[in-house]
């Protein structure tokens, strides 16, 4: 008995190291729009760092060719604030993203999120924030 409790505190310390090495993190993709030049692409996603962060929604610009996201969105960043506010698929505060030209994106989020970041410009792309109710 006392050898398989030796063995499961180890397993359980091999996975926690692990998620510390990792980062502890996990990209969870909603949503994702190309631009009409094919030049970029916009995701929406989760980035989930366990039980004891809020369910929040990321938006990054990247370039087509470019691996998913890694980390924090570069545009965007919100969660519920504790509030009553519309989710998505993953928890988060609902996102729409809209490609109005091959540069210019425009997000619409709901007014009541709480906003961590909410970026103009991401390198050659304008971004423009649009807020619904909610």
């Amino acid at each position: 008995m006392a050898m398989l409790l030796v063995i499961a505190a180890g397993a359980a310390g091999l996975y926690w190291l692990g998620r510390l090495m990792s980062g502890g993190c996990a990209v969870q993709p909603v949503s994702q729009v190309v631009s009409p030049g094919r030049e970029w692409r916009a995701v929406v996603y989760a980035y989930n760092c366990g039980a004891t962060s809020s369910s929040a929604t990321h938006v990054s610009i990247l370039p087509s060719g470019e691996k998913g996201p890694q980390g924090s969105g570069n545009v965007f960043i919100a969660d519920h604030g504790h509030g009553p506010v519309p989710a998505d698929a993953v928890g988060g505060p609902q996102v729409t993203l809209t490609w109005v030209a091959a540069d210019r994106l425009r997000v619409v989020r709901p007014s009541h999120a709480r906003v961590f970041r909410a970026r103009t410009t991401m390198g050659k792309v304008t971004v423009s924030h649009t807020l619904v109710p909610g």
